[in-house]
């Protein structure tokens, strides 16, 4: 049978078979972007989800275009999607001491929207093979598609930038077209155009109940239907698409209804939403006082108070403190350092206890969570509301007020307390131990594919007083690869076995309420003065900085604007070693995050001179999904005599449970973020090899950690008030 009667043959039979039409799948392609097999379409990842994708294929290098091709894609937003890829004729080969043939590490974006209500029709623009040093796909397009029931049709324009590296080049030039037909959930056929070249492909998707909820995966057979020496003859393709949990669902108005379909056929897992609870009153702008407290019917007793002590040391809180207000509210304050993976779960698991335990009075309660004895968040309101709220059912009271440190002073909600329980399970007894995997990679580079040194940190942790800890960071490699080991050329930058940090921190909150005294208190409201926090931690940090560096954090108002200072100074205790780093080192940092909040999109921004006193600036993107987030980053720094320009992308994910043991003498817990990221040089020669040093943060504890991952915001918690309920529950 000719070749080019293959796909039709299949798409035949297939026909022969099936009564029902299903969508065409999207999948992530070898360049770099979703679509068929060689050429785009304009539909995206779905937001919030990571695609990993292989082929056995490099389309485009010519002089051998079989090879290792690996792609990771995210729907970063919803008309948004990016990707790393990276395409290697060789895993191993040192290029610069024998041909490898092509390594290529770079980036891909694409963007599109819909354009019509039904979404048949959307349009999508992007770029392949952006970053790195050297280019061998480069190309810019623009795609039209066209969905009916299984049919799918695209067309579009494409220019690649001339031509790479050896000779190679993108598949992907002047007009393409393609078409894909899925008449059956488990399996998709497409025929492809491109620059006087055609191609067929089928694939195989895995039944959803072979899965994890949200999950998909796919095999792949791709076949080349002229003659060119851009492909092999054939090959093959898989992937695994995976949910990073949740994203935000966006109104079509400022009216709040129904969740909305996002672009195309995405659609979001379910969201917490603020908007499916009974409605809360506006966030403060300024200093507020606690609610009236509504008519008692029931008073709490003394023996109700000590019991709730119980309930919250049940549910893991630390440092207890119950009593009574002069207006005869019940004042509540506990530590959180059990929820590590998100406050929002400590306040529910408060809330909860609350429920439970003066549920069957009307009393008004004044909540504040801390974490490290820092106050971070306080919910306000009447107890017998807040059980009908955590049950479902229809009240018409309102369950509890949210405020923060930026929109009040939080302290003034326990002035004059008498307390019937005071600091009870104390923070100061438990000795927590933290394990955490120490993953230091290079990808894409001239010595290898793929380079690594893995191990693993146990970190002991002893509280102290309010803000204060001892912390002693023991490190131990347990794998690595040969350009790690001792000579290669990665050693300076493998796990160090040892203490890898030994510090003092200190944290409080600055009272500039008391120290601008004959300021109008409305005044210090309205700028969010009382969301001050201070920061101080001396020790040795990284293996072998000895030093300290203080750190102030201001977050003024619903958390949109947070401002960070940190100034240091270290000393090298590893100088002359390879790969240890200058012998002094000043930072001094300033930073700036802007919080979009309709999507989860933190624009971030630092500027100042860095670890290993060089001056630059970085500025990212950080989107969350739940609790994990996605980082895109670019960096410029210089030294007198040597820049550097890089790009990365990082992943941040929590490991171990949502929810650690509970304090008790001693506390294991996981690790809430474990953050890896890929980088490469840009605009300079040489390859992917990034030059060390350059735009080096101090590897002390960060405010950030303190505050909830820089998710303590009166924005952030109200969008996650169906979180704080479930765990509430």
């Amino acid at each position: 049978m000719p070749r080019f009667l293959l796909p039709s043959t299949l798409f035949a039979g297939a026909a022969l078979c099936t009564v029902s039409a299903f969508a065409a799948e999207n999948t992530m392609t070898a360049a770099g972007f979703s679509g068929l097999g060689v050429t785009p379409n304009a539909h995206l990842l779905g937001w919030g989800r990571v695609e990993l994708a292989y082929d056995n294929q490099l389309p485009g290098v010519v002089r051998d275009p079989t090879g290792h091709n690996f792609v990771m894609g995210f729907g970063l937003l919803p008309n948004l999607e990016v990707a790393g890829r990276l395409a290697t004729n060789s895993l191993d080969t040192k290029c610069f001491f024998e041909e490898c043939g092509a390594r290529d590490l770079s980036a891909s974006a694409k963007f599109g929207i819909g354009l019509d209500s039904a979404n048949r029709f959307r349009i999508a623009a992007g770029v392949t093979d952006l970053g790195g040093s050297v280019t061998y796909f480069r190309t810019y397009y623009g795609v039209l598609t066209y969905n009916e029931g299984p049919w799918e049709a695209s067309g579009g324009w494409a220019q690649r930038s001339g031509e790479g590296i050896n000779g190679s080049q993108s598949p992907l030039h002047g007009p393409f077209a393609a078409a894909a037909w899925q008449p059956l959930p488990w399996v998709r056929g497409h025929l492809e155009y491109t620059d006087g070249n055609a191609w067929a492909g089928l694939r195989l998707f895995a039944p959803k109940e072979w899965l994890p909820e949200g999950w998909s995966a796919h095999i792949g057979a791709n076949a080349r239907l002229t003659d060119t020496n851009l492909t092999s003859r054939s090959w093959f393709s898989a992937g695994v698409s995976i949910p990073l949990y949740k994203v935000p669902s966006l109104p079509s108005s400022a009216r709040r209804g129904p969740l909305p379909e996002l672009a195309g056929t995405q659609q979001p897992l379910p969201a917490y939403e603020a908007r499916n609870l009974p409605p809360a009153p506006p966030a403060a702008t300024g200093p507020t006082t606690t609610p009236a407290p509504r008519a008692v019917n029931q008073v709490a007793q003394d023996e109700q108070l000590v019991q709730l002590a119980t309930l919250l040391r049940a549910r893991g809180l630390e440092d207890i403190s119950i009593g009574r207000a002069p207006d005869g509210s019940i004042a509540i304050r506990a530590n959180n350092a059990t929820y590590n993976w998100n406050t929002a779960d400590a306040i529910g698991a408060a809330l909860g206890a609350i429920a439970n335990g003066l549920g069957d009075t009307r009393s008004v309660y004044r909540l504040i969570v801390t974490q490290r004895q820092i106050p971070i968040v306080a919910v306000t309101g009447s107890s017998d509301c807040l059980r009908q709220w955590i049950a479902g059912e229809n009240q018409a009271c309102t369950a509890g007020e949210l405020s923060t440190p930026g929109t009040s002073n939080l302290e003034a909600l326990h002035t004059g307390v008498q307390w019937v329980v005071t600091n009870a399970q104390p923070s100061w007894k438990t000795m927590r131990f933290a394990l955490s995997p120490v993953l230091r990679t290079t990808v894409g580079t001239e010595f290898g594919a793929f380079d690594y040194s893995a191990g693993a940190s146990v970190a002991i942790v002893q509280p102290l007083w309010a803000g204060a800890s001892a912390e002693l960071r023991i490190i131990q490699e347990l794998a690595r690869s040969e350009d790690f080991q001792t000579g290669g050329v990665f050693y300076g930058r493998r796990v160090r076995n040892g203490v890898d940090r030994l510090a003092f921190t200190q944290t409080w909150r600055v009272p500039m309420e008391q120290w601008l005294g004959q300021v109008d208190p409305l005044a210090i409201g309205r700028w969010g003065l009382t969301a001050v926090t201070a920061e101080g931690t001396i020790g040795r940090f990284g293996g072998g900085f000895d030093g300290g560096l203080a750190s102030l954090r201001w977050e003024p108002g619903e958390g949109k604007h947070r401002l960070n200072l940190q100034l240091g100074r270290f000393r090298n205790a590893n100088f002359g070693e390879p790969g240890a780093g200058p012998e002094n080192g000043t930072p001094i940092l300033g930073s700036y995050r802007y919080n979009v909040a309709a999507t989860r999109t933190y624009l971030e921004a630092i500027a100042g001179r860095f670890m290993f006193d060089d001056l630059g600036f970085q500025v990212g993107l950080r989107q969350w999904f739940t609790d994990f987030s996605l980082g895109l980053y670019y960096r410029r720094t210089r030294f007198d005599d040597r820049s550097a320009q890089i790009a990365g992308i990082e992943l941040s994910v929590p490991i171990g449970p949502r929810k650690d043991m509970n304090p008790n003498f001693f506390q294991v817990t996981g690790t809430p973020r474990f953050s890896h990221g890929i980088a490469t040089s840009l605009g300079e020669s040489g390859g992917n090899t990034l030059r060390p040093g350059f735009g080096i943060q101090p590897p002390t504890p960060t405010l950030d950690a303190t505050f909830n991952s820089d998710r303590a915001s009166l924005i952030y918690f109200e969008d996650n008030i169906r979180r704080i309920r479930d765990a509430a529950r």
